[in-house]
């Protein structure tokens, strides 16, 4: 694959993933290539790849004969996406309290301050837009590339699950004091209540989305179609 196409395929991954992360493109809307190559003046075969692209990361889900849509990750995968966040956020925690410096922490306010604001002024693809990359900012400051990919990746599925799940946007505003908290033990050097306090933060995230799960309840057919036996 030639430089120039590799080149293209990442701007039109890039700008479909920052729509679906930033809710513009809801979770089950349809991808169609013919439409998404003219928005974007692109080669539909490059919308193509980037569609395949998009759903190893999955932001997008492609079913034979139907075509590509934003995906609708389940409940239970949603679970899986924040067991693995603890783990992987807690150990960026501890490396980027090792290494933060003054510089590092203004832009982590300058970024709470920036979703405080949309959080006041309703924004919600922006307030989403700006917490997920305060977290990426803090894998960036842990100064480890693989981890930062991973969590990147991960974070970007988070906003998508958020965008289905989360039902109270006065959760954002919790959100974005937990922030700020990190923050001030970040700089305070406290690695132990940092990583304590990023678990709690992402427990938190996850118990304001509606995701138990009821007892599918049996349906009792004899009783439904009770009025045709009877004729």
């Amino acid at each position: 694959m030639s430089t120039a196409k590799k080149k293209e395929i990442r701007r039109i991954v890039e700008a479909i993933g920052r729509a679906i992360v930033e809710q513009r493109l809801a979770p089950g809307t349809r991808l169609v290539e013919l439409k998404l190559a003219d928005a974007l003046n692109a080669n539909r075969n490059h919308i193509r790849d980037a569609l395949q692209e998009l759903s190893h990361q999955g932001l997008v889900s492609i079913v034979v004969n139907k075509g590509a849509m934003v995906a609708c990750p389940s409940q239970q995968e949603a679970a899986d996406v924040f067991v693995v966040r603890r783990l992987l956020e807690a150990e960026a925690m501890a490396l980027a309290a090792a290494r933060v410096e003054e510089a590092d922490l203004a832009v982590l306010r300058n970024l709470i301050e920036e979703e405080r604001q949309a959080v006041e002024e309703g924004r919600r693809p922006a307030a989403v837009k700006l917490a997920a990359r305060f977290h990426i900012e803090l894998a960036r400051i842990a100064d480890n590339q693989v981890l930062s990919e991973v969590l990147e990746r991960l974070i970007a599925r988070c906003s998508l699950i958020v965008s289905m799940y989360q039902k109270d946007s006065r959760a954002h505003e919790c959100h974005c004091n937990e922030h700020g908290q990190l923050v001030e033990l970040l700089a305070a050097g406290d690695v132990d209540a940092a990583v304590l306090s990023m678990r709690r933060h992402l427990d938190n995230l996850e118990s304001s989305l509606e995701l138990s799960q009821d007892e599918e309840q049996a349906t009792d057919f004899v009783a439904l179609f009770a009025d045709l036996r009877a004729g």
